[in-house]
């Protein structure tokens, strides 16, 4: 990656992971980590077509609406991510990301109920830590909601996307 950084003349973001010497992984070790990914797949994937236990179809879900992150996007030079996107990159879901608003201090200041939360995780804690820094770090920054759906079903998940973006339109 840093080689084609150099030749692209792009910065390295804060928080890439562009990996060393030390951490590459040879051929081997690279298809083992694919047959984990693909038995955890597999799990998912069986577990996505069980809903269909709980629709009203008798269908599995088409999609699933989710955050894109725990928080508003946040400025670059934070270097940790507790973003919802991971799993899209993990099992190859298509995802399409829909801005929904920006933070605004005035409607989005931190009350006593928020001070009083307490952290179930590391994770957690940072983000918590963020916010405590002031919410002025935030002013601006984009707050997105996440279509997901099945591998290969990309037309389904912009369709989707595109109702869902009809709805919140109509409650703005």
């Amino acid at each position: 990656m840093k080689k084609s950084l150099e030749l692209s003349g792009e910065p390295l973001m804060p928080g890439a992971f562009v990996g060393n010497p030390q951490t590459e992984l040879s051929v081997y070790e690279n298809w083992q980590l694919n047959i984990k990914r693909d038995d955890f797949a597999r799990n998912y994937y069986d577990k996505w077509n069980r809903t269909k236990e709980q629709t009203k179809t008798g269908r599995p879900i088409d999609g699933i609406i989710s955050p894109v992150c725990a928080v508003p996007a946040y400025p670059d030079d934070f270097d940790f991510s507790i973003g919802y996107t991971g799993i899209c990159n993990l099992l190859q879901l298509p995802s399409v990301i829909l801005p929904i608003t920006r933070v605004d201090l005035k409607l989005d200041a931190m009350n006593d109920e928020y001070r009083q939360i307490q952290p179930v995780s590391e994770l957690d804690q940072k983000a918590k830590d963020l916010f405590d820094k002031g919410i002025e770090l935030f002013e601006n920054c984009r707050v997105d909601l996440q279509v997901i759906c099945r591998r290969l079903e990309e037309e389904k998940a912009i369709g989707l996307a595109l109702v869902l973006e009809r709805a919140i339109q109509s409650y703005q």
